[in-house]
């Protein structure tokens, strides 16, 4: 009996459960993509930002080595495989609810 009452929350969660997946995919992807072609541009950033601090730009150095480090695999990569862990995590527990 108690099943039933779940049925109609588990079809009110399945929805939710497939765009969760489906951003989860998402993210991997921007993430997979950003590690691998991102890492040129941060290499080039760090060695401008390097040539500019050596030159004596401090400011425009600085802010070439900050824009290098966000596009870095320590980055925007990091921070969307965080929010694709956390989707996925999301999306095994209302599968686990809606299993269950």
């Amino acid at each position: 009996m108690k099943t039933l009452l779940k049925l109609p929350f588990k079809i009110l969660v399945l929805p939710f459960a497939l765009a969760f997946f489906l951003l989860g995919l998402a993210m991997q992807f921007l993430g997979w993509l950003s590690g691998r072609v991102l890492a040129l541009a941060a290499l080039l950033f760090a060695v401008g930002g390097a040539i500019l601090l050596f030159q004596g730009e401090a400011y425009s150095g600085i802010g070439l080595l900050v824009m290098g480090f966000l596009v870095s695999p320590f980055g925007i990569p990091a921070f969307a495989e965080a929010v694709a862990d956390f989707l996925h995590g999301l999306n095994s527990s209302l599968m686990g609810f809606i299993a269950g």
